[in-house]
Parts: C-alpha cells; structure tokens; sequence
C-alpha cells in the first residue's frame, strides 16, 4: 500500500509522501500558511523531519519558509501558486491509484476510513 503511494507520487511528480503531506496541509488551512511546529504535530512526525521537507520543497519554489514576526524561535510556511497545482496533480495521481488501497474491499475501505476519522477527532479535539 505505501510502496504504491510512493512510487505514484515519485513518478508522477517527483514527491516524497512527506512532502506531499505538507503540501495538503498548507492546502487546508484559510491562507495557506502554517507554523512549521504546528504542522509537524499535526502530521505526527518530528519538527526536522518537516524542517528538512519543507527545505526541499522551498528549494522547488512550491512553498516558502520565513522566520515568524513575533517569535524568533518559529517559522512561517506558506504555499504558493507552483505548490497548490502540484499538489493538486498528485492528488489526482493519488487518486487513479486509489490511494493505494486497490485491494481493499469496499467494506474494508469503510471500516478503515471509519478508524481514522475517529483518530482524527481523538487527536485534534483535546479531550
């Protein structure tokens, strides 16, 4: 399943899943902009990880990264133009691989979407 996503983002325009992952999640947010911290919680991966991936993709010209105007130690990402249209093609690639769960039952499909809402909810609700 991951190999598929992988490969398909790889090929299709040259992503690492990460990178994709960020790019989705500028995607959701009003402006387009996030706190890199913020963010790297969210994905539930550490700060580097998303530090390293966002240097990647700024060096693509598909996002940019700038220091926070009010806190030394956070950085500002935002997406631009270049980013919101690959992103959108690798969703469509994404997308005619079925996310790489082809060879899940429709049932399967459901309980498993079923499992990550609530996963969701779970971690984004404080509770």
């Amino acid at each position: 399943m991951r190999a598929v996503v992988d490969d398909e983002l790889k090929l299709v325009v040259g992503l690492r899943l990460i990178d994709y992952q960020i790019l989705k999640a500028l995607q959701g947010t009003d402006a387009g902009t996030h706190l890199l911290g913020e963010m790297a919680r969210e994905l539930l991966v550490h700060a580097t990880t998303v530090s390293i991936a966002v240097d990647r993709l700024a060096t693509r010209s598909l996002v940019t990264r700038r220091a926070h105007p009010t806190d030394r130690r956070a950085a500002l990402v935002s997406i631009i133009e270049d980013g919101q249209r690959l992103a959108n093609v690798a969703t469509d690639a994404l997308n005619r691989v079925n996310f790489g769960l082809a060879d899940l039952t429709t049932g399967q499909a459901k309980a498993l979407i079923d499992i990550i809402a609530r996963v969701r909810i779970d971690h984004v609700t404080p509770g």
